[in-house]
């Protein structure tokens, strides 16, 4: 089954409707069918004190997460705005900092009103440490 979307129409979309996910400078890097690859670029904005080696915030991952998810819903159901974060739950699982962090989400199960999938966060270069694992419900919209 094909991709839904472009890697140039989410981030369109991104910079178009998610002030929040521009401000952290938060992108799309990949898709495919279930899943999104996205990159927070590095920037001390939106780090722990602490120069060069500052931890990156909580939250910044927390949302590099969740819109992995909402991201990978699209690769399913094309561009989705009214597709709703239900819950999101984020283990973090070690300090990140050094470099840009990506994210790899992927669609674990899909339905007509649920869609569930996970997150994991890393550091550019050292995908097999985890800094921050995530799992999230989305609500699908009414198809009429």
């Amino acid at each position: 089954m094909p991709v839904a979307v472009t890697v140039d129409q989410v981030n369109a979309f991104i910079e178009a409707n998610l002030p929040f996910t521009t401000q952290f400078g938060i992108r799309c890097d990949a898709l495919d069918e279930g899943g999104s690859l996205m990159r927070w670029s590095h920037d001390l904005r939106w780090t722990r004190p602490g120069g060069e080696q500052a931890f990156v915030c909580g939250p910044v991952m927390m949302a590099l997460a969740d819109v992995g998810i909402y991201v990978a819903v699209f690769t399913l159901a094309g561009i989705t705005p009214l597709a709703l974060t239900n819950e999101l739950r984020t283990n973090f699982l070690r300090p990140a900092f050094g470099g840009d962090l990506l994210c790899r989400s992927r669609i674990v199960k899909a339905g007509r009103r649920i869609a569930y999938g996970t997150s994991d966060v890393f550091v550019e270069g050292a995908e097999h440490k985890l800094v921050a694992q995530s799992s999230s419900t989305y609500v699908m919209p009414d198809a009429g």
